[in-house]
Formats: structure tokens, C-alpha cells, sequence
């Protein structure tokens, strides 16, 4: 089946090469690539109106978020598509700072076409570490065999995480399994999948603009009754920018949240508790509610006390709640499956 490969890119001309490279290496060929920059302010567009001018959709004056960015290309391919293309068709959503192995597209493909009820796919991603990068003489690439996701977790504490995050790889994920659902690092979707997740005309939440938009969705999927799928012969390398763990104890995820941007803990946050008023129920929030507590409780706590932009979006979360209280409903209202088949991932 045809695969549109939709990308944002922002002030990402060093990992551009490499990205390129992989993808003209894929031994799956049946892909158009649709690109849309999100203002960046070096020579990014430039870099792709020279060498692959084909695959540039559209440039934002200003960046409109992850989710803002991504819902501006699904509505241009979504606007260009017929209803007998709804079966026919995949999308791929991916980071702009990656290098996929060569047969990454062949074996994401071949495990959607042979699960109708597959909504998403996840490849098994690891880390890259740049040195020199920008300087395409002596850049060098170091692809690493340290786990950058698997998946999202969904835990106790209803929060998700990257499955595997920071871990050597040593086997431990070589098995295809279910996954509660993709990392918006890169996945690929069916696109009746993606229609019927929309909300209110759009795939991901844009009041987020980044961070947790992918967990929205996965959330949303699951409610739908569509599964999500780990495939590990599916390989891709990621240069994070935050090399954090999955597991940490409570010292090293403070030391972790301090090096963080105040722009990125802040929408973290405050993504997070929007994540939990559209989708979490009241019989699961009852059944886990000391954990949810203590931990969003810990975080916003100290938001407030030691970060002045997490106290400002804090605050702030007032003037959205009558939006997220009616796409709450709005999701409860197309539910088809019942919570228990939710809370049956929960800490797996």
C-alpha cells in the first residue's frame, strides 16, 4: 500500500543528509514524502528547496507546534484524497533528526497489511549521537544500541512513557508484542485509523502544541478498539535532545527535569493533566487515585514552587478547561470498548 510520509521540520539542516540518504536506501519505494517547515531560522528550507524540492509542502512564519504542524499536513493530504483511498492508504509520521535502516518502511508495512485491526505500528528505535554536526566533512554519526522507544508504557500512575528509554539494547526487545501505542517520534498509521480518531477535525489535540499529543491519541485509539503494535525488525536511530531513562529514581528525574528547557517541563506538565481530564474515567481515576495524586501532585507542586513558565501555564489551564471538559465528552460519547480493556495495560 502507498505510504504518505508527512515531516515538520525546525532549525534541522545538520540531520537533513542523513535523513535524506536513509530514506532514498528504503527497499520499500511506494512512499511520497510531504514536508512542512514550522519557521525555522536557519538554512533548513533552503537545504531542501536545492536538493528535494518536491517534498515541500508549505513553511510556517512561525512555529506552530508539533501538533499544530503535523495537523496542517494531514489536512493537506486528507483534503487531496478520495474515500476509496481511506483503505488504501498509510501515514507515516516522523522526527526530522533520524536515519532509518534500510528495510525500517518494508517491515512497518508488512505488519499493518497483515493486521486489519492494527490502527499503528512502532519500529524499535535507538539513539544517535552527533559530533561535528553541521560540518558535512568531518560529521560523524554514532549509532548507538541505546534504546530511544519502543512504544509507550502506560503506567500506574496513568502517566506514559518511551518503552525500554536508555536501556542497552540486550534482546530484551526483540519480540513484536502489543503496545498501548506509538511514539510520536515516528509511527505509522492506517489512515481509517487516523479519521476516526479525529476530534473536533483534527488528529492531534493543537492546545497542546507539543509534548503528550501522541499519548492523546494512543489513548483515543485504544478507546476506538484499535491496537498498536511494537515490530522490532523495524530499525530507526533518533538524536534526542533529552537523553532521559525511562526508569530513574525521584533524585535523577529531578536532576533530568532540571536540564530541560522551562518551555518544555512547562508543557509537559500541564499536557499531561490535559491528557487525564479528556480521557481518564472516574472509576479508573477512583481505582488509581493515590498514585495519580502523589505524582502529578509532586509535579505541579514543584512546577509552581521552582518554575516560573510551569506556574504561568499552570495557571493558566483555567481558560482551556471548558474545551477540554467538552472533547472529554466527546470521546466518552465514541467510545467502543469498554475501560477495562483500558486499564488492562496498566502497568505492563
Amino acid at each position: 500500500m502507498p505510504i504518505i510520509a508527512h515531516m515538520l521540520t525546525w532549525n534541522d539542516r545538520k540531520y537533513l543528509p542523513d535523513l535524506f540518504e536513509s530514506l532514498e536506501n528504503q527497499t520499500y519505494k511506494n512512499f511520497l514524502l510531504r514536508i512542512l517547515d514550522n519557521g525555522s531560522t536557519d538554512e533548513t528550507v533552503e537545504y531542501i528547496q536545492q536538493y528535494h524540492p518536491h517534498t515541500l509542502v508549505s513553511r510556517n512564519l512561525k512555529n506552530n507546534g508539533f501538533a499544530g504542524g503535523f495537523n496542517q499536513l494531514f489536512r493537506f493530504t486528507f483534503d487531496r484524497l478520495t474515500k476509496d483511498d481511506e483503505k488504501n492508504t498509510f501515514i507515516l509520521i516522523m522526527n526530522s533528526d533520524m536515519i532509518l535502516a534500510p528495510n525500517c518502511l518494508e517491515e512497518l508495512v508488512g505488519a499493518l497489511e497483515a493486521n486489519p485491526k492494527l490502527g499503528a505500528v512502532q519500529p524499535k528505535l535507538y539513539r544517535a549521537f552527533g559530533e561535528r554536526m553541521g560540518d558535512e566533512v568531518l560529521q560523524d554519526t554514532i549509532k548507538s544500541d541505546v534504546i530511544d522507544t519502543t512504544g509507550l508504557r502506560l503506567h500506574k500512575n496513568w502517566r506514559m512513557t518511551d518503552r525500554g528509554a536508555g536501556e542497552i539494547d540486550k534482546g530484551q526487545y526483540d519480540t513484536a508484542t502489543d503496545i498501548f501505542g506509538p511514539s510520536g517520534t515516528m509511527a505509522l498509521y492506517r489512515l481509517e485509523a487516523l479519521n476516526d480518531a479525529m476530534l473536533e477535525g483534527t488528529v492531534f489535540d493543537s492546545d497542546f502544541f507539543a509534548y503528550k499529543e501522541d499519548c492523546d491519541l494512543a489513548w483515543r485509539m485504544r478507546k476506538l478498539g484499535w491496537e498498536s503494535r511494537f515490530v522490532p525488525a523495524a530499525i530507526g536511530y533518533h538524536y534526542r535532545g533529552m537523553y532521559g531513562a525511562e526508569k530513574q529514581s525521584l533524585l535523577s528525574r529531578i536532576k533530568n527535569r532540571r536540564g530541560q528547557r522551562p518551555f518544555t517541563a512547562a508543557l509537559s506538565t500541564r499536557n499531561q493533566l490535559f491528557t487525564l481530564i479528556k480521557n481518564l474515567t472516574i472509576l479508573s481515576l477512583i481505582l488509581s487515585i493515590v498514585r495519580v495524586a502523589f505524582n502529578e501532585g509532586i509535579r505541579v507542586f514543584y512546577g509552581i514552587l521552582f518554575e516560573s513558565e510551569t506556574r504561568r501555564r499552570i495557571f493558566g489551564m483555567s481558560s482551556y478547561l471548558p474545551k477540554m471538559l467538552k472533547r472529554r465528552k466527546l470521546i466518552r460519547q465514541g467510545a467502543k470498548v469498554p475501560e477495562k480493556a483500558i486499564r488492562q495495560y496498566v502497568g505492563k
